[in-house]
């Protein structure tokens, strides 16, 4: 049987991580960013494991599920035999250009033709996805998120950056303005993009509805809870308790703190017509 490892974190499913993960028919998955081990923190999720899994399994992949502490100290060459062929089987294997491998990192893509030629292994080594002259990562993607840069970081994504989180009660204070949200609020680890308004669109009742979405702290209301609050258009109904898929299309402004509810009113009226 035919089996196709793709290798790398794949944190992000980003356009690189698809053009490596293209053509294999498995994808070996650590339980935990690498950093997370190695340096004491991992780099804000861009996917939460649940939505990466559906992703990967809508895409018709086999996921190997291994614990990085597993494998952290393992050579190059024992990780290679002793997971790659023994446990799971490989026949082929897939990888970016940059790929690392065994602890320490010591292992690159050289190592690897070497060890596949010696074990009659196909290797297919992917080269570098680039965006604005440079190689698309999950680095670059964060930092554009965290610096308002949404569109940037949508077509390194190759999607729309967004958020599945249960919706949560608030003030109600969007129904005083006329403007109902739902309020959801970013998991530990999860990254949260630059504080601001942005463009967005909601999943309800099966279909994508246009929406505003503000992400920050609400100055205007002396607030220190950070949370995502998103209108939707022509929507009025309960999400309390439901997981509702939000993405962001485009930065529309930063937060601002409002003298009273009309400036705040009229703000929000600008700010809908920019959807």
């Amino acid at each position: 049987m035919d089996r196709t490892i793709a290798l790398g974190t794949f944190d992000g499913l980003h356009a690189a991580h698809r053009a490596v993960l293209r053509g294999a028919n498995a994808v070996l998955l650590f339980d935990e960013h690498p950093q997370q081990l190695l340096q004491g923190n991992a780099p804000p999720k861009l996917l939460s494991h649940a939505q990466r899994a559906a992703r990967l399994q809508k895409a018709g992949l086999a996921l190997l599920h291994i614990p990085f502490e597993e494998i952290a100290g393992l050579c190059p060459e024992e990780f290679f035999a002793e997971i790659l062929r023994k446990r799971y089987g490989a026949t082929a294997l897939r990888c970016g250009h940059n790929y690392r491998f065994g602890a320490k990192a010591a292992g690159d893509v050289s190592l690897l033709h070497a060890l596949c030629n010696a074990h009659n292994m196909r290797l297919r080594v992917v080269p570098k996805v680039v965006y604005r002259g440079e190689a698309v990562s999950s680095s670059r993607i964060r930092t554009a998120l965290q610096t308002g840069h949404i569109s940037e970081a949508n077509a390194m994504l190759g999607r729309a950056f967004g958020y599945t989180f249960e919706v949560m009660h608030g003030e109600h204070l969007g129904r005083v303005l006329g403007t109902p949200t739902l309020n959801q609020h970013f998991p530990p680890g999860f990254i949260v993009p630059h504080f601001g308004v942005y463009a967005s669109r909601a999943y309800v009742n099966g279909q994508w509805h246009a929406s505003l979405t503000n992400i920050g702290l609400r100055p205007s209301f002396a607030s220190n809870a950070l949370r995502s609050e998103t209108h939707i258009l022509g929507f009025d109904g309960d999400l309390h308790g439901k997981h509702v898929p939000v993405r962001l299309l485009r930065y529309i402004r930063a937060e601002k703190h409002f003298a009273d509810l009309e400036q705040l009113k009229q703000q929000i009226a600008r700010d809908l017509g920019e959807v």
